[in-house]
């Protein structure tokens, strides 16, 4: 690897995180190939980056797969970086969530996840670096905004990073994910109640402040990095310092 990604995929390009890995990689000099289901999202990062971009829904296993097609094509050869941040955060107490809208949300953050990985690595020969998005919500439950399958769609994402990672690394391929907390981004639902938002933060996050879509990937860009070239298998929070108040 060189001392940063030269073709980088990033699923969930149109918001949040997903956009803000295309703003800095772009500022970077990296070529940018960006996938959401958002199609005025996504057009909105295309004018701020210069990104390409392809319209798909993650949970379209043939489309996803033909927009990574797409990907190589514009890259003239495969990427050799992912960031998979396309996601869906969903709340609701455990008896209300109906046997589908598990299966739906998993099929999002999880199956989306996975074959996004999955289709980057087929495609690379010399080795490269794949982030996936986890959440502190993983680390243990919360009964102000219960969300059973959204808590157990981000443990399988660290179960299923160490996974590739171990799979995959005697073909180059590094596998890290990032774990954010209350990050400021279009799924933040504790902004909804100001009082709440701001108990919270005096209490459950040593730095007292939200943090920024922009830090959640700047600690992407640099797991894709050379300065992470000898880790793989990590889970890195972006929190606070929530998960240790």
């Amino acid at each position: 690897m060189t001392s940063r990604p030269q073709n980088l995929v990033v699923t969930g390009a149109g918001s949040g995180i997903g956009q803000a890995v295309c703003q800095l990689a772009e500022a970077a000099g990296i070529k940018v190939f960006g996938i959401d289901r958002d199609a005025l999202g996504l057009a909105e990062t295309q004018e701020r980056t210069g990104a390409s971009i392809a319209v798909c829904d993650v949970t379209d296993e043939a489309a996803l797969i033909r927009a990574i097609d797409s990907a190589v094509d514009y890259f003239v050869g495969p990427p050799d970086a992912l960031v998979a941040a396309a996601g869906v955060y969903r709340i609701a107490p455990a008896q209300e969530i109906s046997a589908q809208a598990f299966a739906d949300l998993l099929a999002i953050n999880v199956v989306g996840a996975f074959v996004s990985a999955r289709e980057v690595a087929t495609r690379n020969t010399e080795g490269g670096s794949i982030v996936l998005i986890a959440s502190m919500a993983y680390e243990g439950g919360d009964t102000n905004e219960p969300a059973a399958h959204y808590t157990a769609s981000k443990g399988a994402i660290v179960s299923l990073t160490r996974q590739l990672a171990v799979e995959w690394a005697d073909r180059g391929i590094r596998v890290n994910a990032v774990s954010p907390g209350v990050i400021h981004t279009p799924m933040l639902r504790l902004v909804d109640d100001p009082v709440k938002a701001a108990a919270y933060l005096e209490s459950g996050v040593p730095l007292r402040r939200f943090g920024a879509a922009s830090e959640v990937a700047a600690a992407c860009m640099f797991l894709l990095s050379e300065s992470a070239s000898y880790i793989t298998g990590v889970i890195l929070p972006v929190d606070g310092g929530a998960t240790i108040s």
